[in-house]
């Protein structure tokens, strides 16, 4: 949705290391295996260069991923401010996709929007303990690892990065493992 390019470039590496975790490729004798390795991803970029989401990139980025079939959207970003325009294209989005965002890395009480909407899943990072990390934003409704993840990065590179937007992505590939298990919809 940044500069309507049909094939998103990571300008960052961000979104290659939340797709490791949810896809990566097992059984290949390379890097790592993502927790539903099975599944396709959609790859939508929303962010400037400077790594900065407009609410517009977003909303447009929700609506094309419900669109196409999502049956999970990760959301892992997120902000302080509420957004009509975002929430509308959530509440479209709901009708067939479950709906996961990070909850946050400033340590504070509440998560951050979308994940503070009831009908999305708040993501909190967990550290090797299983204790909620320091970074953290809490109120959400679910824990996962989000302490030194192992993922890929542009490049055929690893690096093991933390944050929420790094539990978030293995939420939705539980969440990606019981769709496909539960594939009838009626």
């Amino acid at each position: 949705f940044v500069n309507n390019q049909p094939n998103p470039r990571d300008e960052h590496g961000h979104g290659t290391h939340v797709a490791g975790i949810v896809a990566a490729q097992a059984f290949n004798q390379k890097g790592i295996a993502g927790v539903a390795f099975n599944t396709k991803i959609m790859a939508i970029r929303a962010a400037q260069y400077s790594g900065i989401l407009t609410v517009q990139d977003i909303a447009e980025g929700i609506i094309y991923a419900t669109e196409k079939g999502a049956d999970v959207i990760n959301m892992s970003f997120g902000g302080y401010q509420y957004s009509q325009i975002v929430v509308d294209a959530l509440e479209v989005a709901l009708s067939q996709a479950v709906l996961v965002a990070a909850a946050g890395n400033d340590g504070y009480r509440l998560p951050l929007y979308p994940a503070r909407l009831p009908y999305v899943i708040a993501v909190m990072a967990t550290d090797s303990t299983n204790r909620f990390t320091w970074f953290s934003n809490g109120g959400g409704d679910i824990g996962a690892p989000g302490e030194s993840i192992m993922s890929t990065l542009p490049g055929n590179r690893y690096a093991k990065w933390s944050g929420t937007s790094m539990a978030t992505p293995v939420v939705s590939g539980v969440a990606a493992l019981v769709r496909s298990y539960f594939w009838q919809r009626d």
